[in-house]
């Protein structure tokens, strides 16, 4: 687990700021939606106020070896492509073809705009069974910081002359499956309930998208004066779904023969407002606006 500070210079009271969670990519599976991923790629890279943090999965990471789900059908048309020496070449690597890819893909979001990423379970079975820490490559791959399987942030926004305002967002990779409707949202309620101090929760894994529904907290100060009405903090989680169809044209590929569910090409991201700090009703919120919100990919 990492714990770290991110500091994020505003301009003015109204700035608004949003943070991407990029994860369950899965690069180098036949089912990815590469062209989704790209577009969404751009909208990030073209906001200079929005962020982007890894999830994990970033690759799908399946090597031959793997009898239970390595299946060349699963490989994408883009490790066919060529002469055959060039083909013979990736097949005798696949890992490294998907690195590259990732790269290639990631890398028109700067460096500054990256708050780090996180370990999926993908890059962890290379670290277990292969005896590479793919995760700690792929970080300096992307010249961005390691936050390991999980991490507690410091989003330390900042305003000249002396304004200042925290988020802090909490994010791990997720756990367990996601076939039965109530999974979910049971998963994503229990991460929310155990970070008590984060405002923000993302986790992924499952490949199930969902946006909780924000879990108030009312509280009081516990000094200066009393306020008429309890303050109301709003605490928000999200599973930011996958970029993955689990039923894509074409051969037999492993989710397909699973039955995995099909799941929706949706992402989410956290839109935060760090020097707006009431609404419009009587209640003053003692928190900056956050919303989770959903794009369609």
């Amino acid at each position: 687990m990492r714990i770290i500070d991110k500091l994020i210079q505003a301009s003015g009271r109204s700035d608004t700021f949003e943070i991407y969670p990029l994860g369950d990519l899965h690069i180098g599976s036949r089912g990815c939606a590469e062209q989704h991923l790209r577009r969404h790629i751009g909208r990030i890279v073209k906001n200079p106020r929005a962020y982007a943090i890894g999830g994990g999965d970033w690759l799908d990471a399946i090597l031959p070896g793997d009898s239970k789900r390595f299946d060349f059908d699963s490989l994408p048309d883009w490790m066919f492509e060529g002469q055959a020496e060039t083909i013979r070449d990736r097949m005798k690597d696949v890992l490294t073809q998907q690195r590259k890819r990732l790269k290639q893909i990631l890398s028109p979001i700067p460096a500054e705009r990256w708050i780090g990423a996180i370990e999926g379970n993908h890059e962890f079975a290379i670290s277990k069974y292969h005896n590479r820490d793919l995760h700690h490559g792929l970080c300096a791959d992307m010249g961005i910081e390691n936050l390991t399987d999980q991490a507690l942030i410091r989003l330390r926004f900042v305003r000249p002359p002396r304004a200042k305002a925290t988020v802090i967002l909490y994010i791990r990779h997720g756990y367990g499956g996601g076939r039965t409707r109530g999974a979910e949202a049971n998963k994503v309620g229990r991460m929310i309930d155990e970070w008590e101090i984060a405002d923000i929760c993302f986790t992924g894994h499952t490949h199930t998208f969902r946006i909780e529904p924000p879990k108030p907290v009312l509280e009081i100060p516990r000094s200066k004066k009393l306020p008429a009405e309890c303050t109301c903090r709003y605490r928000w989680g999200a599973n930011w779904g996958c970029w993955v169809r689990s039923h894509a044209a074409g051969p037999a590929g492993y989710a397909s023969r699973a039955c995995y569910p099909a799941r929706p090409l949706l992402s989410c991201f956290a839109s935060i407002k760090p020097f707006v700090t009431k609404c419009k009703n009587k209640y003053a919120f003692d928190q900056p606006v956050i919303e989770i919100r959903q794009i369609i990919l």
